[in-house]
């Protein structure tokens, strides 16, 4: 099956975070400094948290269109 449009803007939106992770953690290689190692850190940490919210999952899933009922029985 051939993946839809937004799935492919997924998984490039998905590889372009990973790229960023990999920038982020060699920028400290290139330019040794507190400073740089303190920005590092930080942007590595906010794209693990933007890839996990967003890429850890294989499929994107939206509980709108959940079939399922997560509802307590009788309410």
């Amino acid at each position: 099956m051939i993946p839809g449009r937004p799935e492919l803007l997924r998984r490039r939106r998905c590889r372009l975070l990973l790229f960023g992770m990999v920038l982020g953690a060699l920028l400290p290689i290139y330019q040794p400094s507190w400073v740089t190692l303190g920005i590092a850190l930080v942007g590595v940490g906010l794209l693990v948290l933007v890839y996990r919210r967003e890429c850890r999952d294989g499929a994107v899933t939206d509980p709108a269109r959940s079939d399922t009922d997560t509802r307590a029985p009788g309410a």
